[in-house]
């Protein structure tokens, strides 16, 4: 499968929307109805995945490009990128293997999208019905999603699967 075959969808809001507990629910739906996830998310500040003192993060600060650790059911590899990659190159080597990549934090595509909104943001949102769901926040205090809103964004995702 390439990146052409790969159904992304973004998810954006501001800050503590509710981006990751609305994947989070979406996720299982998904796995669910058969469908092969994956998720991106792209972070502008420093990440670190990797800690102090242990072997992978003593090859990488030695000047490693490259470095990988695995076991027998997950691989992780961590790379130096002279400029940032693209979403579609980071689908097309990393995400080939699945059906659908939720993403959070790419603006550089005109994928398919939810977008999260607070509920006195609703009133002056455009929605373009072709390619965006609105989302309005239903619980500010714990940001949870109905069952109801969790299955409305369920249906957006299958709509705009890519069928191969």
């Amino acid at each position: 499968m390439n990146s052409e075959e790969v159904t992304i969808i973004s998810i954006v809001g501001q800050k503590n929307a509710g981006k990751t507990t609305l994947l989070k629910d979406l996720i299982p739906k998904l796995k669910k109805q058969g469908y092969r996830v994956g998720t991106l998310k792209y972070n502008s500040r420093r990440f670190d995945i990797d800690h102090e003192g242990k072997d992978t993060y003593k090859y990488s600060h030695s000047g490693a490009d490259s470095v990988a650790i695995s076991t027998q059911s997950e691989f992780v590899v961590m790379k130096k990128t002279a400029n940032p990659l693209t979403l579609h190159e980071i689908i097309e080597t990393h995400f080939n293997d699945v059906n659908i990549v939720l993403v959070e934090g790419y603006r550089e595509d005109n994928s398919p999208r939810i977008r999260i909104v607070d509920p006195e943001e609703s009133i002056t949102v455009k929605e373009d019905p072709e390619n965006e769901l609105l989302l309005v926040k239903e619980n500010t205090e714990n940001r949870c999603f109905s069952t109801e809103v969790i299955n409305k964004a369920l249906g957006f995702v299958e709509k705009s699967l890519k069928i191969t």
